[in-house]
C-alpha cells in the first residue's frame, strides 16, 4: 500500500532529525576524543550524518502552508535515547551506542520505509533511501570493525555492552522507537 504524503513527510522528517542529531553528537565528540583513529572516524562520520540529513531535508514536501523545519521531529523515545548517547563519556561506550544501536536501527527504519514506498509516487524517496542506506551501512560496518579492534578484554566488552543496553532500553521504553 503506497504511503500518504503526510506519512512520507513524517518519515523523512524523522530520518532528517536523527541524522542531524547524530551529526551534532558524533561531531561533538571529536574534541574530547584522544585516540587519533577514533577521532578521525567520528569526524568523518559526523560529516556523513550532515550529508544524509540534507538529503532527507530535500525529500520534505514543499507546500505554501507547510513549515518544513517543523517536520524534522524525533519519533517517540528517540530524543531521550539520543540525549543519553550524547552523554556517553568513553570512546568504547560512544562507539557501542552509535554502531551497535543507532545506526543498525536507522538502517532498519530505512528498510521499512523502502518496503512501504510506492515505486511511482515515491521514486525520488526510493532513490534517496538507496543512497543513504548504502552510505549509512558503510559507516555502521566501519565503526563496528573499529569498535571490535578496541574490545580486547572482558571489562571493555562489558563497557560496550552496557552502553548499548542503556540506549536500547530507552528506545524500548519509548515504545520501541523506530529511528
Amino acid at each position: 500500500m503506497p504511503t500518504s504524503l503526510a506519512t512520507s513527510a513524517r518519515l523523512a522528517g524523522a530520518h532528517r532529525w536523527a541524522e542531524a542529531r547524530l551529526f551534532e553528537i558524533v561531531g561533538g565528540w571529536v574534541p574530547s576524543t584522544s585516540e587519533p583513529q577514533v577521532k578521525l572516524l567520528f569526524d568523518r562520520h559526523s560529516q556523513h550524518h550532515a550529508w544524509r540529513a540534507s538529503q532527507w531535508f530535500d525529500r520534505l514536501p514543499v507546500l505554501a502552508d507547510l513549515d518544513r523545519e517543523a517536520l524534522s521531529a524525533p519519533v517517540a523515545g528517540a530524543a531521550d535515547a539520543f540525549d543519553l548517547l550524547a552523554s556517553l563519556a568513553t570512546p568504547v561506550a560512544r562507539m557501542a551506542g552509535v554502531y551497535r544501536v543507532a545506526l543498525p536501527r536507522m538502517w532498519a527504519a530505512y528498510e521499512r520505509h523502502r518496503a512501504q514506498a510506492d515505486p511511482v509516487a515515491d521514486a525520488a524517496t526510493l532513490r534517496t533511501l538507496a543512497l543513504v542506506a548504502r552510505d549509512l551501512a558503510a559507516d555502521w560496518h566501519e565503526g563496528e570493525a573499529a569498535l571490535q579492534a578496541l574490545v580486547g578484554e572482558p571489562v571493555v566488552a562489558r563497557e560496550a555492552a552496557e552502553a548499548a543496553l542503556a540506549v536500547e532500553e530507552l528506545l524500548a521504553a519509548g515504545g520501541g522507537a523506530e529511528l
